[in-house]
């Protein structure tokens, strides 16, 4: 399995491109974009980042919209709402297909208003994913829905749910280790829900506290059953990239940084 890392990880340390810059120079070779910023979307951004990336022998593997900004009103019942955040939507997109990333991580809709009974209409779900995953396949992307806590995914079953109602063959998925945490289920569950589309990986630990609940940190620092998880994975033949993506608070230097990054990179080696 091959590790990259997340331009997450400098959130609010570095805008993206020096970002991309600090991570070539620190010898990261396969990276994640998350946008931070509609403009991000758009050139001049995309030019510049193609073109440190050209220069630093680089590859965006994957990218991650800022999803609050639009992907909930994918799936609005407003029209207008939802053209509207198509629109949007193809731009990360094009942005993706110029910087040759084949994954899109996707949210989708937050779940903001919890209830005792979480419900998914999963034949519109699966009406609009279709869609999108189309509109991603025509650009040589693969849609990868997260599970995420706060969203539709936050817990296993919605994955296959959701295949069963989507006719698109372009609909994979994301495991965020420490949103399955933060969801109450194990990190085994969700591998087991996303089955042979499990696209991509993002890796990051966590501890538990009964005050604070689920603090996230660095790999090999917290509760994550590591070894299981690497059997898991290589069972099921798994050959999608490891990306590092922790909080830039999880650790103190770029050298703290990197050690972590070479464990990653050294404990889930082929």
């Amino acid at each position: 399995m091959e590790t990259g890392m997340s331009t997450a990880c400098f959130f609010c340390r570095l805008y993206n491109e020096d970002a991309i810059r600090k991570m070539a120079e620190l010898g990261i070779k396969d990276m994640e974009l998350f946008f931070s910023a509609l403009m991000e979307y758009k050139k001049p951004f995309t030019d510049e980042v193609r073109r440190i990336c050209d220069g630093e022998g680089a590859h965006i593997r994957s990218v991650h919209a800022l999803c609050t900004q639009f992907e909930p009103q994918l799936f609005s019942m407003h029209d207008r709402q939802r053209e509207e955040a198509l629109g949007i939507y193809r731009q990360v997109l094009d942005a993706a297909a110029e910087l040759s990333a084949g994954i899109y991580v996707f949210h989708g809709p937050m779940n903001v208003k919890r209830a005792k009974t979480f419900h998914v209409n999963y034949g519109m779900a699966g009406e609009r994913v279709s869609v999108l995953a189309e509109e991603a396949k025509q650009r040589g992307v693969k849609l990868a829905f997260e599970n995420v806590h706060w969203c539709w995914y936050q817990q296993p079953g919605f994955a296959q749910q959701l295949l069963r109602h989507t006719e698109s063959d372009n609909l994979y998925f994301t495991l965020d280790i420490k949103q399955a945490a933060q969801s109450g289920y194990e990190v085994a569950d969700y591998l087991d829900d996303m089955g042979d589309r499990l696209a991509h990986i993002h890796v990051c630990d966590y501890k538990k506290d009964p005050q604070k609940g689920i603090i996230p940190c660095l790999p090999f620092d917290g509760e994550m059953d590591w070894a299981g998880m690497r059997k898991k994975l290589q069972g099921s033949g798994y050959k999608g990239r490891m990306m590092l993506e922790v909080y830039p608070g999880d650790y103190k230097t770029y050298g703290d940084l990197m050690k972590n990054y070479r464990e990653v990179a050294a404990f889930f080696a082929d």
